[in-house]
């Protein structure tokens, strides 16, 4: 009689617990951060905060160009989790994604999102330096609640071209 008391124990325990629910495990996942160029089959993702600094002290961040079958999902200001395997050591190293996750964005107590000030911040970029950044690396994306608008940096892998920031305001 015992033997069964304990197994139906047992088994209201495990029916009580949820296997199915999981909380996705992004830290395997190649790189993390903003899709900030779109090509044919290709799109970029720029790290959210650097990784090292180089020898003058200037941020690091991580970038990747990444080919994907699947990459007509993906819109510039999208923030990734991006699965890849090997890599070509390039600035921007270049990979494949065997797997990506775009992240849902949240407004936080603002008009417009983090993924809206990008696509903005891409337009104005390509308008003020009258060509297009092949390369854009976002290093800030910051909003000033005094000025009710956005600061968006960039700086562009081509040490001839220069270190830009852009205000947007935050409206739609």
């Amino acid at each position: 009689m015992k033997k069964y008391f304990v197994l139906i124990i047992l088994l209201v325990v495990s029916g009580c617990s949820n296997p199915t629910t999981t909380i996705e495990d992004y830290s395997s996942s190649s790189i993390s951060g903003y899709v900030t160029a779109l090509q044919e089959g290709k799109f970029l993702v720029v790290s959210e905060s650097p990784k090292s600094k180089d020898g003058h002290n200037n941020e690091i961040f991580d970038a990747i160009w990444f080919s994907s079958e699947e990459s007509e999902d993906v819109e510039i200001g999208d923030y990734l989790h991006v699965w890849s395997g090997a890599s070509f050591l390039s600035y921007p190293e270049q990979a494949t994604a065997t797997k990506f996750v775009i992240e849902e964005q949240e407004r936080q107590r603002t008009n417009l999102t983090k993924k809206e000030v990008i696509q903005k911040a891409i337009i104005e970029l390509d308008k003020l330096t009258e060509e297009h950044y092949f390369s854009p690396i976002l290093t800030k994306i910051q909003y000033e609640k005094q000025k009710d608008s956005w600061n968006i940096s960039f700086e562009n892998i081509n040490l001839n071209k220069p270190h830009l920031t852009i205000h947007i305001k935050d409206s739609k």
